[in-house]
């Protein structure tokens, strides 16, 4: 998993998704449990960056959130994995303005 941007232009993209790594599809399979269960319409507990971020907001809309989250992650990628990326553009330039990928 690696994150790819720009320190030039501030271009970035989601990390590089693995079929049995990271991805949005396994992550978001992990929230199946709360989405069918009498859980879903409970005010979320979690972390206090989406309380503040969000409010006070149901597990239900929390899901939905990130599907939206991921959807746009998903429609933004310009490589899905890293081996592509390498493919298409073995020196590691920026889509956008042409100058050197930083990659985490």
């Amino acid at each position: 998993m690696a994150f790819v941007y720009c320190s030039n232009c501030e271009w970035d993209q989601d990390d590089f998704y693995s079929e049995n790594g990271y991805n949005p599809a396994s992550y978001l399979q992990q929230w199946m449990k709360t989405l069918c269960s009498e859980d879903v319409d409970k005010v979320f507990p979690g972390d206090s960056d989406w309380l503040e971020k969000n409010g006070a907001i149901t597990n239900r809309e929390v899901i939905a959130l990130l599907f939206e989250q991921y959807a746009k992650k998903i429609r933004d990628m310009k490589w899905i994995t890293f081996e592509q990326m390498m493919k298409e553009n073995p020196d590691r330039k920026c889509p956008k303005c042409g100058q050197a990928l930083e990659i985490d």
